[in-house]
């Protein structure tokens, strides 16, 4: 392993300490101390990648949104160029489910960017405002593709229905860390979030 690859390895350590720490006591509860004894370094090492823990939350923030990125829309979305309605509603489907089997997995992860960091302080919230923009995008670019292959309707504005979209998911992921408590189902969910969305996109 090169040096290179052994800062960007002793980085993610730093990051996955921290991550773990806000998670299990709360940002404000964690001091730098804490950290390099969760990554198992000292505090010049720390301070040779992040300026102060506020620092490291950026790091935080950027990374697990990566990470959440990469589990609710990579594995569904790659290679997935629906042609009708139909086929985007599965596919909008299957988004859903993972964002279920990612609470699952990581229910801290999940709990910890879209409820607790937001409230951090405005530079946090609009960090993680900047990093949902990019799912925004995203979905803004499907839709216009929807629309020029007809099967959704072209009075829509793109930019707001993609955002619109991502509200539902977000409203998914809720419901997935309340884990029933509202009344409703896995199941129950994806099927009124995707017949929502059939009958607010059809032409």
């Amino acid at each position: 392993m090169n040096a290179a690859d052994r800062s960007a390895r002793r980085r993610a350590e730093l990051i996955l300490a921290a991550y773990e720490l806000f998670v299990d006591k709360g940002y404000r509860a964690v001091v730098v101390a804490d950290i390099v004894t969760r990554a198992g370094v000292s505090h010049g090492t720390f301070y040779n990648y992040f300026d102060n823990k506020r620092d490291i939350l950026d790091a935080v923030i950027d990374h697990y949104f990566a990470l959440i990125r990469d589990r609710v829309f990579g594995q569904a979305v790659t290679g997935q160029r629906p042609q009708t309605l139909d086929e985007f509603c599965a596919l909008f489907g299957r988004i859903v489910d993972h964002c279920y089997e990612l609470v699952e997995d990581e229910p801290g992860l999940v709990s910890f960017i879209l409820l607790e960091a937001a409230s951090i302080d405005d530079r946090v919230a609009e960090r993680s405002l900047q990093n949902l923009r990019v799912y925004g995008d995203e979905a803004t670019a499907r839709i216009k593709k929807g629309i020029t292959l007809g099967y959704i309707d072209p009075s829509l504005d793109p930019r707001l229905t993609g955002e619109i979209l991502l509200s539902i998911l977000l409203s998914a992921m809720l419901s997935a860390i309340r884990g029933g408590a509202d009344g409703l189902d896995q199941t129950r969910v994806r099927t009124d979030l995707v017949e929502f969305v059939r009958a607010a996109l059809e032409p």
